[in-house]
């Protein structure tokens, strides 16, 4: 899957959330699609630019999506799995490939949660899913 079929595949469902799901799903994938196509560019600047500055886990988030960004490629797609008035789990997959070896070094999938006000992101957890591999 290439970085602009994945942007586009998350573009589809956010409409087609729209269209199927009503608002809390759409409030929740259009908070997270920055955040998503950021990872897919590669762009650790783009990513901590989508977070607010007051969010409580922000500096840990950042920290995590450079060194995630600066030790490999990385693919995600998200899905949500339920969603309320002002919050949503999410079902979040990553592929991280390499930057050295172009290989696969991990396979990450696992439940994220958000929560928002006014359309702003005001939670956005576990930070940790967000961390480079370990070696």
């Amino acid at each position: 899957m290439t970085r602009r079929t994945l942007i586009q595949g998350i573009s589809g469902s956010v409409f087609a959330s729209r269209l199927a799901f009503g608002d809390d799903r759409t409030d929740a994938l259009d908070l997270v699609a920055p955040l998503a196509t950021a990872l897919a560019n590669g762009d650790a600047d783009g990513f901590a630019a989508s977070l607010p500055k007051d969010l409580p886990n922000r500096t840990e988030l950042r920290a995590n999506i450079e060194a995630l960004i600066a030790h490999a490629d990385v693919t995600s797609s998200v899905d949500v799995v339920n969603s309320e008035k002002g919050s949503a789990e999410l079902d979040w997959y990553m592929q991280i490939r390499s930057r050295q070896t172009a290989g696969v070094v991990e396979r990450r999938r696992g439940a994220v949660k958000i929560e928002w006000r006014k359309k702003k992101l005001i939670s956005l957890e576990p930070a940790s899913f967000f961390a480079p591999p370990k070696q």
